[in-house]
């Protein structure tokens, strides 16, 4: 009895250990290490489509991956490039417009505030310019402060976009390195018996990196079409892009759904058309409880996790490591499960030697 009280004992510190060890990993070495960890998760992949090419074009995997890669960083540059350009138009012409925002807005207030004193024999006239004060207050505020402020810290931005660009420059140069030698690091490690421990988990953790990427994109692709469709049949104009955008929106949850959804919900109320409104609060409500009932389960059920486990590392990765651990969490998750069960499993295999010896 004391002897497997004590094994117990010893499994949960074995696990405190791993747990500690996989949050100091994430913490301090992922950033120095992740440039080199992608470029081998992505020579991984492609390195039996790669080698198929060198040997029927003979066109060496170097240069193969090099371009794979250039082109893959320049289309969803391209694309990201597209996005801020967009976002920041948008946010220009606002400042421009806010004029004719204020004068529906302040329709809207007034009718409101007239229906409260006919109904409740409030002031209508207190609270109206009490409330347009405020507004007046937050709008030259937004045009003397927020609209110059984006434009000043360009700087800042510029240095942002440096630290990208040369962090996709040595993944590229890495993953370019790795592909010459990709084969006979593989068979180094698997001759050796510490290092085939990290490559099986190492394996194990890519495929459930590609399955977190597949629940994403169906996630993607539903919410996409879940938006498009209801805004299109509730009759908003531009429905059909804007519900294709919205989908994309909620692939980046530090965004997410609501930056659009939320605010065209309150222009459709300052227009009089409450039911749009009403209509997009609730396909608000719809995308949420669509991406947090979806994405534990596609991602729990492949990898074996439980889908409250998978939520509830993406909450506990936020609060550690920021926005970054809305990917770290579930991945740290996942790798200290992979090492847990590779520990099981060689503990069993041990156990099973000395029965077979003895």
């Amino acid at each position: 009895m004391d002897k497997k009280r004590m094994e117990r004992t010893g499994e949960y510190v074995t696990l405190l250990v791993m747990i500690g060890g996989v949050y100091l990993g994430f913490k301090f070495l992922s950033p120095l290490v992740t440039p080199f960890l992608l470029a081998f998760a992505f020579v991984a992949v492609l390195h039996p489509i790669l080698e198929k090419v060198e040997n029927k074009y003979h066109i060496k995997k170097g240069f193969l991956t090099a371009g794979v890669l250039v082109l893959l960083c320049v289309t969803v540059g391209i694309g990201v490039w597209g996005l801020l350009v967009l976002l920041l138009q948008k946010v220009v012409d606002l400042s421009g417009q806010l004029d004719l925002f204020e004068e529906k807005f302040y329709i809207f207030v007034k009718g409101c505030c007239e229906g409260m004193e006919d109904r409740f024999g409030l002031d209508a006239q207190g609270i109206e310019s009490l409330i347009m004060e405020k507004v007046n207050v937050f709008i030259d505020n937004f045009q003397v402060e927020v609209v110059p402020q984006l434009m000043d810290e360009s700087v800042s931005y510029a240095k942002n976009i440096a630290e990208v660009v040369s962090f996709l420059a040595i993944m590229i140069v890495a993953a370019v390195l790795l592909a010459k030698d990709y084969g006979r690091i593989i068979n180094h490690m698997q001759s050796k018996q510490e290092l085939s421990c990290v490559l099986d988990v190492g394996r194990k953790i890519l495929e459930h990196v590609g399955v977190f990427l597949k629940a994403q994109l169906l996630i993607l692709l539903a919410i996409s079409l879940l938006c498009a469709v209801t805004l299109l049949l509730g009759g908003i104009k531009g429905g059909l892009g804007l519900g294709l955008f919205i989908g994309f929106m909620d692939m980046l949850p530090f965004i997410g759904t609501g930056l659009v959804l939320i605010p065209l919900a309150f222009w459709q109320m300052l227009n009089g058309y409450h039911g749009k409104a009403f209509l997009c609060v609730l396909l608000y409500v719809a995308c949420t409880v669509l991406r947090e009932f979806l994405e534990p389960k596609l991602v729990g059920k492949k990898t074996g996790i439980f889908p409250v486990l998978i939520l509830f590392s993406v909450y506990v990765g936020m609060k550690l490591f920021g926005v970054s651990g809305i990917i770290k969490g579930p991945l740290a998750l996942v790798t200290i499960c992979e090492l847990y069960r590779h520990r099981k499993s060689y503990q069993e295999q041990e156990d099973n030697f000395r029965e077979d010896s003895v």
